[in-house]
């Protein structure tokens, strides 16, 4: 019988704080397995410390059947798609390893993708960021918001939280970026751009938060920042039209 959605979850050095996030994320998954939703949890531990990796393995509420991986990729972007290319899951949605989310949120997902036509990638509709900062935003939805391709050229208006069919993210896997190597940085920004230029409806999911923790410093998003990062080249500005 084939898995509902498989959940791709990427730890650094989140040490203690992942424990929280783990518990967010197994409680969602259960209440889904509780509504006859079926999930894969893929843990990935990329170049993880000692604690991180000591408090994912023995989380109390693991039951056995996670797969968790020991991996050296140091990417955002390629670590995702290594968790992809283990999926089981008609759906996957990626995670990060310090974030929680609402209870019902793989649930919601799964239902709305399977009763909404189109060829769709979703996400939380609400994200709540705490930490650094406190605040709250609403994301864009392409059918109900005002929105036009040019947006992309300037910002990302979506998080790195996504949602989609696998063969998505089979068919346009991130980009690796390395940006201190490169100069290219934000590869769930540029996966939004490819997607779009693919023909991909973004939408949210009514009823869903993702709560984002804002790091002091040292997150992926402001080392990039910092060093002045762009976008890697993408399909979606080659043959851009104002919509």
């Amino acid at each position: 019988m084939a898995i509902d959605l498989t959940a791709i979850v990427t730890f650094h050095n989140e040490g203690i704080l992942a424990h929280a996030t783990l518990r967010s994320y197994l409680l969602s998954r259960n209440r889904a397995q509780a509504s006859g939703v079926s999930v894969q949890m893929i843990l990935l531990l990329d170049y993880a410390d000692a604690a991180t990796s000591h408090i994912v393995r023995n989380h109390p509420d693991l039951d056995g059947t996670e797969l968790i991986l020991d991996i050296s990729v140091g990417d955002c972007g390629l670590g995702r798609n290594l968790g992809v290319g283990h999926a089981s899951g008609i759906f996957v949605c990626t995670l990060d390893g310090d974030d929680l989310i609402s209870r019902d949120y793989f649930q919601r997902h799964v239902e709305f993708a399977r009763t909404t036509p189109g060829r769709l990638v979703l996400h939380a509709e609400i994200v709540v960021s705490f930490g650094a900062t406190e605040h709250f935003s609403h994301q864009v939805d392409q059918r109900s918001m005002p929105f036009t391709t040019d947006m992309l050229m300037t910002v990302n208006p979506w998080i790195s939280a996504v949602f989609a069919r696998k063969d998505v993210f089979e068919t346009l896997p991130y980009v690796a970026c390395f940006p201190r190597q490169t100069g290219f940085g934000f590869e769930d920004w540029h996966w939004g751009c490819q997607t779009t230029a693919a023909g991909y409806e973004h939408l949210v999911v009514p009823g869903t938060a993702y709560f984002y923790r804002v790091k002091q410093s040292g997150s992926m998003n402001q080392n990039s920042s910092a060093l002045q990062a762009v976008i890697p080249p993408t399909d979606l500005f080659g043959t851009w039209r104002r919509s």
